[in-house]
């Protein structure tokens, strides 16, 4: 026969083996070190690059930013530890926290507000392009298993009295902590955080939490759009035209200008548009690293200067101005979304289209952006302008933007995890999709070419920010503008005119051709398509018009 007390222990150590108890401050400095030491590889990696040991002194300041990060981290845990709220919550900020792990420690990439914008942002199809076993392994390891292991833990919260005591205590120790560990390098702390500060964006779980709020508290303002141009009308030189201008602008996705031939680089990327009368432009710069950001900006009045997407998204764009002069648009979509550029013009959304010659059972190839076109063209009236948004060189499964057929480099990287692959398969990858928008924009122009008889043709094409590929241990884009590297601001640009629009509107092609090496942006697209549409507004910059110098 079983002793009870003997029962009464066994049942006790059951109940310790399945359910661990401490109180709301131990829990809270527990929570704050697992985050200190399974998230944050890609944060202290950095530090110690800005501030290495090489005396006793740098030792310590390395101390002091480790334990300061973790006191501030305690601070930010011990917001939520309340009864009945910290759980959930928790398990949503470690699966959270798991996903923006991998992407730094895989990509090297920072978490921002247009970072979250832009994941907001995306469609389903880019997002799975992201996924894969190791991201899997990541939310199952420091996302999953956390989240079940709170289930074990039992929180002594106390009464209310009690739990406001705790806190109280908690914040006093906090800052005292934080007073002790800054003081003794002030100096060094100022320096450090000037120096480097895109480091505090790294801080898991506080970067994407901050950045997620920012977000919701400017996505949540209702916005009143303001009319943009409405003085804008045809010129007199418009009107003297033979015939109604057709006009199309090709943006990019990803591309980068130092990977087209026609730039000078050294594998044969591009020599079907090589081989067409285009003016290129080998010194552009865009406003952004992200599309969120970028293609609002390209279409927008602002300068990258005075650009902000609260400010660009209250008010009309280019597409609008030009509607208000009389143009017939429509924008053709193959990525995800126009990102609020073409809301108030007509709008196709062809990425689920089902041709198989130009689609798999994954996607659609960019030439679906040609589809039909005669019929959509011929359905608008009087002047025309096309805007073709590709998915380009969209990442990091560069070998999904093109056919099996166009695989022209090889070996190729055909996995998304980039660290995986060798700098040679990765570039190869992004080379094809470069290979297959040559194809693309040679089947536009060549198109375009039909149309001459019938009107003035022309075509604009530039991208809406470039790529990194592995250097300095980068990968993708999205980085801040003032620390991203040249890779994901140097952008193609490129026009190509038919004879009669050339002619019709005085375009000296050698006085275009003499400013290839000087340097424009995504600034100079608002006020050069004004100029070469014949549009007459207030909003029109002429020094801003990359053409209007050379145009009689």
């Amino acid at each position: 026969m079983t002793h009870p007390d003997v029962d009464q222990l066994d049942n006790t150590t059951k109940r310790k083996f399945f359910s661990w108890q401490m109180s709301e401050i131990k829990f809270t400095w527990l929570i704050s070190l697992i985050f200190i030491c399974f998230y944050n590889a890609t944060f202290f990696n950095a530090v110690f690059k800005a501030a290495p040991i090489h005396d006793l002194k740098s030792a310590f300041f390395l101390l002091s930013i480790s334990l300061l990060f973790f006191v501030l981290n305690t601070l930010l845990v011990s917001i939520i530890v309340f009864p009945k709220i910290v759980k959930p919550i928790l398990a949503i900020i470690f699966i959270a926290a798991a996903c923006v792990a991998y992407f730094m420690n895989a990509y090297g990439i920072v978490i921002h507000q247009t970072m979250i914008q832009n994941t907001m942002e995306t469609d389903v199809k880019e997002a799975t392009g992201l996924f894969n076993g190791t991201l899997a392994l990541y939310i199952f390891v420091l996302g999953i298993i956390p989240s079940l292991l709170l289930l074990k833990i039992k929180i002594n919260f106390g009464n209310f009295k009690h739990q406001a005591f705790s806190k109280a205590k908690l914040w006093g120790l906090c800052i005292l902590a934080i007073l002790i560990l800054i003081a003794p390098f002030s100096a060094d702390y100022a320096s450090f955080f000037r120096n480097n500060k895109t480091i505090r964006q790294m801080a898991n779980p506080a970067n994407f939490i901050y950045a997620t709020i920012s977000y919701a508290s400017a996505s949540n303002k209702s916005v009143v759009i303001k009319p943009l141009g409405e003085d804008a009308k045809l010129n007199e030189k418009a009107a003297q035209l033979t015939k109604p201008t057709l006009f199309i602008v090709v943006v990019g996705e990803t591309a980068r200008a130092d990977h087209f031939s026609i730039n000078g680089y050294s594998k044969p990327t591009t020599p079907l548009i090589a081989q067409q009368d285009i003016i290129n432009y080998r010194q552009v710069f865009s406003c952004g690293t992200e599309t969120a950001v970028s293609v609002p900006c390209m279409f927008s009045n602002l300068t990258r200067a005075h650009y902000s997407d609260k400010k660009a998204k209250s008010q009309e764009s280019l597409l609008d101005v030009l509607k208000h002069s009389g143009y017939s648009i429509l924008w053709r979509d193959n990525n995800s979304s126009c990102k609020g550029t073409c809301d108030r013009v007509a709008y196709e959304d062809l990425r689920d289209f089902k041709i198989p010659e130009l689609c798999n059972e994954r996607e659609c190839f960019d030439n679906i952006l040609l589809n039909d076109i005669d019929k959509k063209v011929a359905a608008m009236n009087g002047n025309k302008v096309v805007v073709l948004h590709q998915k380009g060189s969209h990442g990091p499964d560069y070998y999904n933007r093109y056919p099996a057929n166009l695989e022209i480099f090889k070996p190729v990287c055909k996995v998304n995890k980039l660290q995986d692959c060798s700098s040679e398969e990765i570039n190869n990858a992004f080379d094809n999709s470069i290979h297959m928008t040559d194809l693309f924009l040679n089947n536009a122009i060549e198109w375009l070419k039909t149309q001459s008889s019938n009107y003035n043709t022309a075509l604009i094409y530039l991208s809406d920010h470039g790529e990194s590929l592995g250097e300095k241990n980068l990968y993708l884009h999205g980085m801040p503008y003032i620390i991203a590297p040249v890779e994901q601001k140097h952008v193609p640009f490129f026009f190509w005119f038919s004879p009669g629009f050339e002619q019709e509107s005085g375009i000296n092609r050698e006085c275009l051709k003499a400013q290839a090496e000087t340097e424009y942006s995504h600034d100079n697209l608002f006020h050069t398509t004004l100029g070469l549409l014949n549009v007459s507004t207030s909003l029109y910059k002429p020094e801003l018009d990359m053409v209007g110098q050379c145009r009689h």
